[in-house]
């Protein structure tokens, strides 16, 4: 069992005992006990007790809405970026007068001060466990750098909240918002504070892996340089990072979520995960399909962002390359392309075709015999990274689910419409919503033969900063300060992992690069798609501001098929929704707090 997770797993008896919740606000009803900090043993522990703040501790809760799902909810924001949801229907999006009072938006508020609350504690109180001077400084600055990150992820919510850097009882949280750039320094000392400390360590790729590292340190600076806008400064951080021993993953792209690549050289600050069943998190608990691992298929990609995806040439891609008449069709008609082969063999479900595509369009389009070929090239063509992010219509994958087929391998599983048969070996996708044809992730998911992985294991950790993500924001930040030709060399070397061609200065084709604004906005397509299901792509798209244009279409969006139909969950622009409100019940108990403009109380 991995270190972290047991400390972590042993705290809850010890700290919880002594504190209590107020309402949905995060500062504990009391302090930790006067005994909590007097050994080294207990300090471990409490200091483990802050990072335990990041798990999801109640995994039989699927819904992310629902108030009994704790920890860092990545599931949630990622909804609210390239993917549609099944099972989420996410109010803040969904309503067309969204509430302060929803528990989504008041736990994103608990967990941040939770955490903060945890971190204070130990910051006041590690002196008292008789620690050797290089331990004492370590947990220090790990402390100080959580507490970092927790502020962070509240500012980059929120927009301003208020500062507690001491610990406090429930009655002493009475403080209104700080501004956003108070806040920012908050941030920015306590990471100084760890990357001045000569106790802390560069890396810890070999020695107390996972916990935060000088590197880590400096990598958090830059990403709130980044959205302070002062891109000199995130510069010289992102290249401290890789002079402290982090670099791009040398395999391919999709082996780097694999359990045996875990600890590698790319992971700067990964939440752990343990293998034995139960201690799982809610981006692996929830992708996939029920022929991977068993239960819900949660988390869904959007057909906007599969679409998204270039050409392998570095072309954009358009479908009506490769599906003659698509651009005269209607969403509800561009079915008739998606159409399993041999549909006539089925009666019922060709006629049930023809109905709703319109017999005539029927008749011009549908290829019984070549129908899923002429698709399936339109996926096979593109950036490399969309089939190992994606499992797309009519490519075979195997899947190795413990309850299904008899615990059996299950060989060449295809993603058909309309479903017909789940069989075992060749036989349609399994997943939960099969009244129309919807994207299924693959990211995450074990298909390799032999690996029998309950979706209650994790079998790999999930990746909070990777260099990948700190290389892309180098790269962003040197294009805005006018150094195109070295952004070009950074983007470049992320690109010749996925497998995708150079990107040229002022060259030919469609990788030719004309200038600052159109290599920014490759470097968007770049963690687009390189970090979807990281929980990253809601906070770029905010901090660029590009929310309302690169995921609504006419003020709306929502879940959609293959073909692009909408078919649930409509989403609706806000123009208030990139700042979060403070929540309905922080308001009501803390008179120094206001409501949130435009947001219903």
């Amino acid at each position: 069992m991995k270190r972290i997770i047991t400390l972590c797993l042993t705290i809850s008896s010890i700290i919880l005992q002594g504190c209590t919740y107020m309402l949905d606000t995060a500062p504990y009803d009391q302090i930790a006990t006067g005994n909590m900090w007097t050994s080294e043993e207990l300090a471990d522990k409490g200091v483990a007790g802050i990072f335990n703040v990041l798990y999801n501790t109640n995994l039989s809760a699927t819904n992310p809405e629902s108030s009994d799902v704790t920890g860092i909810n990545k599931q949630g924001i990622e909804a609210m970026g390239f993917c549609s949801a099944y099972y989420l229907n996410c109010a803040i999006l969904t309503s067309t007068a969204p509430s302060a009072g929803y528990s989504y938006i008041s736990r994103e508020w608990q967990f941040g001060y939770e955490g903060i609350h945890r971190c204070n504690d130990a910051i006041a109180n590690l002196h008292k466990a008789g620690l050797a001077e290089n331990k004492y400084e370590r947990l220090m600055c790990e402390a100080k750098f959580m507490r970092a990150f927790f502020y962070y992820r509240l500012n980059m919510l929120f927009q301003g909240v208020p500062v507690y850097l001491e610990p406090i009882n429930s009655s002493e949280a009475t403080r209104g918002k700080s501004s956003v750039d108070d806040v920012w320094q908050v941030c920015l000392d306590d990471l100084t504070a760890c990357i001045q400390n000569t106790y802390l360590a560069n890396n810890t790729l070999k020695e107390n892996y996972g916990r935060p590292s000088k590197g880590a340190a400096y990598a958090l600076r830059g990403m709130v340089y980044m959205w302070k806008k002062e891109y000199g400064l995130a510069i010289s951080d992102f290249e401290e990072v890789k002079k402290c021993g982090y670099d791009l993953w040398d395999g391919a792209y999709i082996d780097f979520f694999k359990y045996e690549n875990e600890k590698n050289k790319e992971m700067i600050f990964p939440l752990q995960y343990d293998e034995a069943s139960g201690y799982c998190d809610n981006i692996q608990l929830m992708v996939g399909a029920r022929d991977h691992y068993d239960c819900w298929t949660e988390l869904m990609p959007s057909a906007d962002f599969v679409d998204y995806y270039r050409n392998n040439d570095g072309s954009e891609f358009n479908w009506n390359t490769y599906l003659n008449g698509w651009d005269e069709l209607t969403p509800v008609q561009r079915e008739v392309f998606f159409l399993r082969d041999n549909l006539t063999s089925n009666q019922s479900a060709y006629n049930d075709a023809t109905t709703r595509v319109g017999a005539e369009i029927m008749s011009k389009y549908y290829l019984n015999s070549g129908n899923e070929a002429r698709v399936k090239k339109a996926y096979e063509s593109r950036d490399p990274r969309l089939q190992q992010t994606v499992i797309t219509p009519y490519s075979a994958v195997n899947c190795y689910s413990p309850y299904y087929n008899s615990g059996n391998p299950m060989q060449n599983k295809v993603l058909r419409w309309p479903y017909l048969n789940r069989g075992g070996d060749n036989g349609d996708m399994w997943h939960d919503k099969r009244n129309s044809g919807y994207y299924i992730y693959k990211k995450y998911n074990e298909t390799e033969k032999g690996r029998y992985i309950d979706r209650l294991r994790c079998h790999c950790d999930f990746p909070l900063i990777r260099f990948t993500d700190v290389w892309l924001l180098y790269a962003e930040a040197l294009n805005e300060k006018d150094r195109l030709d070295e952004a070009i060399v950074v983007v470049n070397k992320v690109r010749a992992r996925a497998g995708m061609g150079d990107l040229v200065k002022n060259g030919t084709g469609y990788n030719s690069v004309s200038g600052k604004e159109d290599m920014r906005e490759r470097i968007r397509y770049e963690r687009r798609v390189e970090l979807c299901l990281e929980g990253v792509n809601y906070f770029d798209e905010i901090r660029w501001g590009t929310y309302k244009e690169s995921k609504f279409r006419d003020g709306t969006n929502g879940l959609k098929s293959w073909w692009g139909n909408i078919v649930g969950n409509k989403w609706y622009w806000k123009s208030y929704m990139t700042t979060w409100p403070v929540p309905l019940a922080e308001t009501q108990r803390n008179p120094n707090l206001q409501p949130t403009e435009g947001w219903t109380y």
